[in-house]
């Protein structure tokens, strides 16, 4: 099925148009709101609002950029929402915290990397990886989730972002350079022990 068949069959709400979106689509939209949320249950829970939204605007899809372009935005875009939006919850949580009487303190020693000499296990890697790229700004997160993980080229990753390709390319190169900073520093910490 063609793009332009996928669409005008979506349009019309044909359902086996909408199973080839789900069933051709859903890997990639999951695999790329994981990359930027973290988890797995959410981004999972996030592409069925996805399709929902694709399929509830279709009709607005102007054909001036590919379909994977126009979906590729609106994966972003709901995965920045939902970023945006557990980082108010996180702060209203960390409001909380602070006001809670000193003796029902929480232990966080759980969240912390391990003290001791052993070498990072994979997981605690891959978690402070992601935690690291988390960290980004806005736009160097984009960017470089996109390039890195979806294998994107900078002028797709332009398309997406409605920006040039000389931005994507210094969106990348900052994120490269603050995620150098950030592994720099925790992994210097770990070779003075």
């Amino acid at each position: 099925m063609t793009d332009r068949e996928l669409i005008e069959g979506v349009s019309r709400r044909d359902k086996a148009a909408i199973n080839y979106l789900v069933n051709n689509y859903q890997k990639r939209v999951i695999k790329t709101a994981y990359y930027f949320i973290g988890n797995l249950e959410d981004a999972e829970d996030l592409s069925q609002e996805i399709f929902l939204e694709i399929i509830k605007s279709i009709g607005s899809f102007r054909g001036t950029s590919s379909f994977s372009t126009w979906l590729y935005r609106i994966i972003v875009n709901r995965s920045i929402n939902v970023i945006r939006k557990n980082k108010r919850r996180n702060i209203f949580s960390s409001f909380e915290r602070l006001f809670q009487k000193s003796g029902e303190s929480e232990d966080i020693t759980g969240q912390e990397p391990s003290n001791d000499c052993e070498p990072l296990d994979e997981k605690e890697t891959r978690d402070f990886l992601n935690n690291a790229i988390s960290g980004l700004p806005e736009n160097q997160r984009i960017a470089f989730v996109l390039n890195k993980y979806e294998e994107l080229s900078y002028k797709e990753i332009a398309d997406i972002m409605n920006l040039s390709v000389s931005s994507v390319e210094s969106l990348i190169h900052r994120a490269k350079s603050n995620l150098q900073k950030r592994l720099a520093i925790h992994f210097s910490q770990y070779s003075k022990k």
